[in-house]
C-alpha cells in the first residue's frame, strides 16, 4: 500500500506536430527527380554508413575510418528495382565559416567506394529539362534494356556492379540539344497515354525524335485522322502528348536547313 501511494504517476507525453519534410523547392525538384527516373527507387536524407563500410580489416583503423561517417549525410541515394545503389545526388552549400578543415568531403568518400556522384548548388537547382539531360544513363528506356540482361543480380556494395559505373564529380551543365531526345518525350508524356494505349505510335515518335523532318511529316500524318476539331482514334490525354511533342519539334525544325542540291547547269557547266 505504501509503496502504492509514493509512486510517482507517468509523465505526461509531450506534444509533438507534424512537420513537412520538404520545403516548396527541395518538394519541386523530387518531383524532376522522378519523371526523370521512373524506374528508380529514389531515398532522401541518407546516412552515409547505410551506403558503405571501411574495407581495412584492422578493427582500430576500421572504427577511426567509421567516424568520418558518422551523423553524415546525401541528400539523395538513387536504387534500381533490385535495389542496387547506382548514384547519389549531393546539394552542395558553401562551407561555413571556421568549419573543420580536416572533415574529408563526401565527394572524396564516394569515389574511395567508388560510387557514382552528382551535385547541384542548393541555391540553384536544375531545371526539368536539365534534369533529364543529366540522368539520361538511367531513363526509363536505358533501365529497361539493362534489366533485360540475364546476368545475375549482385549485392549492393559488390565490385562486380560499382566498377562498370565511372565515378562522376561535377556540378552538371546542360548542352545545347539539337533534337529531341528520349528523355524529353517521357517528360513530355509524364501520364504515357500514347506509351500505354497507343504503342505503335509511340514507338515511332521514338524513332523519329532524332530526326524533326520526319518526326514532323509523321506526326502530321496522325492529323490526317482529324473530323472536325477532335482527332478520331486518340484520347484527350493522348491528344496533349500529340500536341506538346508536336510544339517542342517545330523549334529544332526550324534550326535545321535542308542540305543545298547541286543544280543542273552546276553540274553539267562543262559538258
Amino acid at each position: 500500500m505504501l509503496n502504492r501511494l509514493l509512486k510517482k504517476p507517468p509523465e505526461a507525453v509531450p506534444s509533438f506536430t507534424k512537420r513537412r519534410f520538404f520545403g516548396t523547392e527541395q518538394k519541386a525538384f523530387y518531383g524532376r527527380l522522378r519523371r526523370a527516373l521512373p524506374k528508380c527507387y529514389i531515398f532522401p536524407d541518407v546516412p552515409l554508413s547505410k551506403l558503405m563500410i571501411p574495407s581495412n580489416p584492422d578493427p582500430k583503423i576500421k572504427s577511426s575510418h567509421q567516424q568520418h561517417l558518422s551523423g553524415r549525410r546525401v541528400d539523395y541515394a538513387v536504387f534500381d528495382a533490385r535495389l542496387h545503389l547506382l548514384f547519389v545526388i549531393e546539394l552542395t552549400v558553401p562551407p561555413a565559416p571556421g568549419a573543420n578543415p580536416d572533415i574529408i568531403p563526401i565527394a572524396a568518400l564516394m569515389a574511395s567506394a567508388g560510387i557514382r556522384r552528382f551535385s547541384w548548388p542548393k541555391d540553384n537547382l536544375p531545371s526539368t529539362d536539365q534534369t533529364l539531360r543529366a540522368l539520361a544513363d538511367y531513363s526509363a528506356e536505358n533501365m529497361a534494356r539493362e534489366e533485360g540482361g540475364n546476368g545475375p543480380s549482385s549485392q549492393l556494395g559488390e565490385h562486380e556492379h560499382t566498377d562498370a559505373i565511372p565515378v562522376v564529380d561535377t556540378i552538371i551543365q546542360p548542352r545545347a540539344a539539337t533534337t529531341l531526345t528520349l528523355e524529353a518525350l517521357a517528360g513530355m508524356a509524364p501520364q504515357g497515354a500514347l506509351k500505354t494505349s497507343y504503342p505503335h505510335v509511340w514507338e515511332r515518335i521514338c524513332l523519329f525524335c532524332t530526326e524533326p523532318r520526319h518526326l514532323h511529316q509523321y506526326l502530321h500524318s496522325l492529323s490526317m485522322q482529324d473530323r472536325g476539331v477532335k482527332r478520331a482514334g486518340f484520347s484527350e490525354e493522348a491528344l496533349n502528348e500529340i500536341a506538346r511533342i508536336q510544339v517542342a519539334n517545330v523549334g529544332y525544325l526550324q534550326t535545321q536547313t535542308a542540305p543545298e542540291r547541286a543544280s543542273w547547269n552546276d553540274v553539267f557547266t562543262d559538258r
